[in-house]
């Protein structure tokens, strides 16, 4: 494929689409179709970036701060239990159930428990993204510790290897895809799930931020945070899709 070819498909075209949308969404609210103070024109959110762009700013460091804290937590958490789980019968059938109970409880809900257990602070949003990290993680695992080609484990027992052996050497690599898959879907999930539990608790994150700024009728703000989550997400998407490449599963054709 050409240069040329590359950043007509990678960056033309999508800058085009983008453009052509804020073009029609300006239009629209300057031709009177739709009221400024329900959807803001794309000038007025220009504008409000200008004038909170600290106060933004320090609210997004603080959502990235509560999504690390769980995402990290959650993804060791989860990635531990579901090899433990995928490898030894004994814990799947001991565990399994209970976790299929609880996995699609909405996570949203647990914040009135978490506000009983934690109190009025920064554990009950730490614990929902931990939870929105962990079920992506330990489910993702399971499946691909379980769906690891016996044949390559029964060669390494033919070769000697030990159990430890056996599941470092063997069965973790081969799981490494799906366990990739479950930490990226984990980033979707805390991106759901943090802001709504910092709109819960009144926090000073980017949800805290929304919520604020909706009371106010703020719409041009709420918008502008609502834009900010979007290109953390894409950004830290974009992060992760580098680090599998290049270091989790460097064997893996990059698409497009």
């Amino acid at each position: 494929m050409t240069l040329r070819r590359v950043i007509f498909r990678q960056w033309l075209i999508p800058t085009s689409g983008i453009l052509c949308f804020i073009f029609i969404w300006e239009g629209l609210i300057r031709l009177g179709f739709i009221r400024s103070l329900f959807l803001p024109p794309p000038s007025a959110v220009l504008a409000a970036l200008t004038g909170n762009f600290f106060y933004l700013l320090s609210s997004a460091c603080i959502t990235i701060r509560d999504i690390a804290v769980g995402y990290s937590l959650g993804c060791a958490v989860g990635v531990g239990l579901g090899i433990l789980i995928g490898y030894h019968r004994f814990w799947e059938l001991a565990i399994s159930p209970l976790l299929l109970i609880i996995s699609p409880i909405p996570i949203v809900t647990f914040v009135p428990l978490f506000i009983i257990w934690f109190g009025l602070n920064l554990l009950p949003i730490f614990a929902c993204a931990f939870i929105a990290a962990f079920f992506p993680c330990l489910l993702s695992t399971i499946s691909g510790v379980k769906n690891a080609d016996p044949r390559w484990t029964e060669v390494a027992k033919n070769l000697g290897a030990t159990n430890n052996q056996i599941l470092r050497m063997v069965i973790v690599p081969a799981a490494l895809p799906q366990i990739a898959d479950g930490l990226r879907l984990a980033i979707q999930t805390c991106f759901l799930v943090t802001p709504v539990a910092e709109m819960i608790m009144g926090h000073s994150g980017l949800g805290g931020l929304i919520w604020r700024s909706a009371d106010l009728f703020k719409t041009d703000v709420v918008i502008l945070g609502q834009l900010t989550l979007g290109v953390m997400g894409l950004f830290l998407y974009k992060v992760f899709g580098s680090i599998e490449s290049r270091i989790l599963l460097p064997w893996r054709p990059v698409s497009g």
